[in-house]
């Protein structure tokens, strides 16, 4: 990009040329004013001192002249061109060139004529009385016929005027010329010194705009450090402005990568907002930067207790929730000072419904955890009461079947113990990495129940026919799944009277589904969709009896979720149930 073109008419140039200008008429006038008095003074004095040599002359002349007196002074008159007048020494006018002498009154008072007959040369610029014109006298001490006389010569000063004039004239010419060459000067000395110095301003101008990619002109003369320092400022300047941008661009992608809605207000204008806002809140269309809080489309709660935070000196924390849509919300309003006189409010606004669904869950989980904790303990105790009241009484079969029962309710309240501490350990983060063996896993889980299946008269079987010939691994942890398949396996045959139990394995290019298939009692349709809750029973008198605790099915939805896949169940009263388990497949 280049800069805009100067204006020929540009005010630094007008400035610079009237600038110059007066300096050419400074030096004019002072040219013009020699011409004057100056010139005048000197045509002065040049035609005093040749009045002086005249009369120099005409002394000599009179002292050795044998003319009469109007003779010798017409003769002297008529060699110089100047009036020649002889004074006797009592001022009696003798001669004049061009007057009558018996006509002039007596010249002893005129100042030269007084300074000549005193011995000393004398001079005098007045009108003439008898002539009535300005006139130079110059007169000298002479000798005629023996006699001190005064020889005064003069000159009209309308010829010395008449000189000067010519002198002037002369002079003004060379002026002209002067001041023909100073405007042509002016005008190359304006364009050499303000176009640097405009176009070095326009680049400034430009910068000040925001421009930063139109090039600073260089400069080789007084001017190149002033065009390096723009130079460096506009460089530095540029990259300071790309750091800004980088940094707000790294600003708002952090922002827009929260899930919190984060707002920035200015006074009761949004001045900043990130993109959760519109993915929280129904905000309306287009930019949301410049708009009033009521603008933004937020429940009446969020909005309430934003505006009670703005403008406000302390940081305001409000939990509010369930909204209409069983929601929770929590609004942080944070004062970040004032800017321009203008209060400025951090907002931040975070759906804490799954925070609250979690704590919910976990208090019951507590409530359930400690209620199911309590009765095989209590049961414990009261047998434990039993056995020992019926050993001292000496009934020894009553004390076995008491201890027996012991035994029953320590197996169940370890089996309890057991999967809370699986529930537990499901809570740390799983390791993507790990890799199990379905064909293993399947086989070691088949032997550990095949005793329980034989007492309960059950067929426990595997069916690989959809995988044979090919290896299947998926990415789950061994302990974990081993755990989804021992508690599907006692489930099954828990709750199957008759029948058989059996582990389906198919397999895709992406996942693996395990199918545990039972043709026990079933579950009623109003339970399926819940039975994956924790503590949650279908026939409660039931689990008791058969030591179930209500974690298994949440422990293997937990596990299924925890390794990317997922858990169903489908199941008819009477007929049976079917659980299907889908893991990623391992390569």
């Amino acid at each position: 990009m280049s800069l805009p073109r100067i204006p020929a008419h540009s005010a630094y140039r007008a400035r610079v040329i009237v600038s110059v200008t007066l300096v050419a008429v400074l030096v004019a006038g002072a040219w013009l004013w020699s011409l004057s008095a100056p010139v005048t003074r000197a045509v002065m004095a040049q035609e005093e001192q040749r009045l002086v040599d005249l009369a120099a002359a005409g002394v000599v002349l009179l002292g050795h002249t044998d003319l009469a007196a109007q003779e010798a002074a017409d003769g002297l008159a008529g060699t110089s061109g100047v009036r020649t007048t002889i004074i006797a020494e009592d001022g009696t006018v003798l001669a004049d060139s061009e007057e009558n002498a018996a006509e002039l009154e007596n010249h002893a008072d005129r100042p030269e004529v007084r300074a000549a007959l005193a011995g000393e040369p004398g001079s005098d610029i007045r009108r003439s009385d008898t002539q009535g014109v300005d006139r130079m006298y110059v007169a000298l001490p002479a000798t005629y016929d023996g006699e001190t006389v005064a020889l005064r010569v003069s000159e009209s000063l309308e010829h010395v005027g008449a000189l000067s004039a010519t002198m002037r004239r002369s002079g003004l010419l060379p002026l002209a010329l002067v001041l023909v060459v100073a405007a042509i000067a002016v005008w190359f000395v304006a364009r050499a010194t303000a176009d640097p110095v405009e176009r070095l301003a326009l680049a400034a101008r430009a910068m000040a705009d925001g421009d930063l990619t139109s090039p600073v002109p260089g400069d080789d003369g007084v001017l190149a450090p002033l065009a390096g320092a723009l130079s460096d400022l506009r460089e530095q300047s540029r990259a300071r402005l790309e750091a800004l941008e980088t940094e707000e661009r790294t600003l708002r992608l952090a922002l827009d990568g929260l899930s919190d809605a984060v707002l920035l207000f200015d006074g009761p204008s949004v001045r900043l907002a990130n993109r959760a806002l519109k993915t929280l809140f129904r905000t309306p269309p287009g930019d949301v930067r410049g708009r009033a809080l009521t603008e933004l489309g937020l429940t009446a709660p969020i909005e309430a207790a934003i505006a009670t935070g703005l403008g406000g000196n302390r940081t305001v924390a409000s939990e509010l929730g369930p909204d209409p849509y069983h929601r929770y919300h929590r609004v942080l309003t944070v004062p970040l000072g004032e800017s321009d006189g203008i209060a400025r409010t951090l907002v931040v606004v975070a759906d804490v419904t799954d925070r609250m669904r979690l704590d919910s869950v976990r208090r019951d989980f507590v409530t359930n955890a400690s209620h199911e904790l309590k009765t095989p303990t209590a049961g414990i105790l009261l047998l434990a009461e039993s056995a020992r009241a019926a050993a001292g009484d000496g009934d020894t079969d009553t004390a076995l079947a008491f201890v027996s029962q012991i035994h029953d309710e320590a197996t169940r309240l370890r089996r309890l113990v057991s999967d809370l501490l699986d529930l537990s350990r499901l809570e740390n983060v799983p390791n993507t990495e790990e890799v199990a063996d379905v064909r293993r896993a399947v086989e070691l889980a088949l032997a550990g129940h095949r005793r329980a299946a034989n007492a309960g008269g059950l067929d426990l079987s595997a069916d690989m026919d959809a995988v044979a010939g090919s290896d299947v691994a998926v990415r789950c942890g061994a302990t974990d799944l081993a755990v989804m398949l021992d508690n599907l396996l006692s489930n099954a045959i828990a709750y199957t009277e008759t029948g058989a139990v059996s582990v389906r394995v198919e397999a895709s290019d992406s996942t693996v589904m395990l199918r545990v298939i039972d043709t026990g009692i079933g579950i009623p349709a109003e339970d399926v969709e819940r039975v994956f809750e924790r503590f949650y029973r279908v026939d409660r008198a039931r689990s008791r009896t058969s030591g179930g605790t209500g974690l298994g099915l949440s422990l293997v939805r937990n596990i299924a979720q925890r390794a990317g896949g997922s858990a169903s169940i489908a199941s008819q009263p009477g007929t049976g149930t079917t659980v299907t388990i889908t893991l990623p497949r391992a390569r």
